[in-house]
């Protein structure tokens, strides 16, 4: 019989495509909005890392429901703490950046608008570090 916590397992793959998807739309949406200066831009990148933060949690909760009881080489043991270290990152990163979004659209402040910014974009680049590791715990190396 099946737990709650295999279910959950399974459900990771299917998980955690939507978040990292979002993370990077943000990301291409606020780069839009710097460049275009139209706002439609800045509100579609407010949304999708808001909606990023929340929907990575439960996703990375999947990852490590996933992984429980699982044995893997040393390999892929090193490459499962990255993906592991940067699953839970992403969406801590997600909630600042959303944090600092917030902020600057009420503020109007440079140095914040350029701190969200920079943790949108970091959030990005570790996204792909999760994703890439992901891929290789699931297609090889």
């Amino acid at each position: 019989m099946n737990t709650a916590f295999e279910i959950l397992g399974r459900w990771h793959p299917a998980m955690v495509h939507f978040p990292v998807a979002l993370i990077l739309a943000a990301g291409a949406a606020e780069i839009l909005y710097a460049v275009r200066r139209e706002q439609r831009f800045g509100e579609a990148a407010r949304f999708m890392i808001a909606a990023a933060a929340w929907i990575g949690v439960p996703a990375a909760a999947a990852g490590f429901a996933a992984a429980a009881g699982e044995m893997f080489t040393e390999e892929l043991a090193a490459t499962l703490a990255i993906h592991r270290i940067a699953g839970v990152v992403t969406p801590v990163l997600a909630f600042v950046a959303h944090g600092l979004c917030e902020g600057t659209r009420r503020s109007g402040q440079v140095w914040e608008q350029m701190l969200y910014r920079g943790f949108l974009l970091l959030a990005v680049a570790i996204v792909l570090v999760a994703a890439y590791h992901g891929g290789k715990l699931v297609h090889g190396l």
